[in-house]
């Protein structure tokens, strides 16, 4: 079987993206299975897709390149009839004009244009398929415009760094950043701002019902908003809020997930879960909410609240602060639920899927 993954111009994914997982998995599968031949097709120069020689990179001439994108297509449609190869895997989310079976990588259900593109291209007669990361979004898909039989859900792993720690680390972690104390961890980055709000608000009803030191955590780039500093300023208890910016250290962060006491994790949208996954992986017990693809990923292995009141938000932090046999449950589910979320499993799901579309 010879495959062709094709990443685009310039290609590099995001980090912690869908095509990042599914880009590693792929490289993960052209070093097992030596029978098969997987080529990794880019345009540009500094092309993140080499691997040893079984690379090629389509240049972009100078005169090419205020159309560069329709230059290279044309010139990945030849390159793919030259290889002879059995299927295409695009992580670039655009699609290809070829005779061949081609499968699109999607990290959410917003990317419109390619949805209905997609459509258009199955319903010529063209043979397509798109891989995506929650049953929520296959519904989501097939709900709109496109068959189920063209839907593949390929569950995100959280990475390896995401690991539970020992006694010690937990309290090098908080040494490091409460110096000492428990905490509670918010990933601020996808969590909107009145949902910020409603947690700083819940906190200290949590403070004025415990009389505790414990700490928060807000963890992300979104706390560079003027409003949140602004709020901070003036909130009671300012001395217990502690604001980590460094999202580029990953390894920190997980460090800090998995030595907090809970997560407090409330997106307005999640298509992937993948915030969750890595905590529970850890050991951590989340509070969260029923949105997106969360109850799908948590199921009863976290606490569930809604943003929107205050007194539930506070009530379901003193329930992990009080209750240890809860908090100890919750760690015991999560950790089982989250056991089938990894590389090698999802490794196996993709080989077998690309499998089917071949010999279909």
């Amino acid at each position: 079987m010879k495959v062709i993954i094709y990443g685009g111009v310039d290609f590099l994914p995001k980090e912690k993206s869908f095509e990042r997982f599914v880009h590693h998995i792929l490289y993960r599968l052209c070093i097992q299975y030596n029978s098969d031949s997987f080529i990794f097709l880019s345009c540009g120069k500094n092309s993140p897709l080499h691997y040893n020689n079984l690379s090629v990179s389509v240049a972009v001439p100078f005169f090419a390149r205020p159309v560069s994108k329709v230059w290279c297509n044309n010139k990945v449609v030849s390159a793919i009839k030259k290889s002879g190869a059995d299927i295409l895997i695009s992580l670039n989310d655009r699609l290809v004009p070829t005779l061949i079976h081609q499968i699109l990588i999607i990290s959410g259900t917003t990317d419109i244009k390619t949805i209905k593109a997609a459509a258009r291209y199955l319903n010529s007669g063209k043979r397509c398929s798109i891989i995506i990361s929650s049953a929520l979004m296959k519904e989501k898909l097939v709900k709109k415009i496109l068959p189920e039989s063209a839907v593949f859900v390929l569950p995100q792993a959280p990475g390896l760094m995401y690991q539970p720690v020992d006694w010690e680390k937990r309290e090098t972690v908080k040494s490091k950043y409460t110096t000492g104390r428990e905490y509670f961890l918010i990933p601020v980055s996808s969590m909107p701002y009145h949902h910020i709000i409603n947690t700083l608000k819940a906190f200290s009803q949590f403070k004025k019902w415990q009389q505790t030191n414990m700490q928060l955590i807000l963890w992300g780039s979104l706390l560079y908003d003027k409003r949140v500093k602004d709020l901070l300023q003036t909130y009671k208890y300012r001395d217990d809020v502690k604001v980590i910016g460094n999202t580029d250290n990953e390894a920190g962060y997980a460090a800090a997930v998995a030595s907090c006491m809970a997560m407090i994790y409330l997106p307005a949208a999640d298509e992937t879960a993948i915030v969750l996954a890595e905590a529970m992986q850890c050991g951590t017990p989340v509070i969260t909410a029923k949105t997106g693809a969360l109850s799908e990923t948590g199921g009863d292995a976290v606490l569930y609240c809604n943003p929107a009141d205050i007194k539930d938000l506070a009530g379901s932090m003193m329930k992990l602060y009080k209750d240890e046999k809860l908090r100890r449950s919750l760690i015991s589910k999560g950790l089982e639920r989250v056991s089938p979320l990894n590389e090698t499993t999802a490794m196996e799901m993709l080989s077998h899927y690309i499998r089917q579309v071949v010999t279909t």
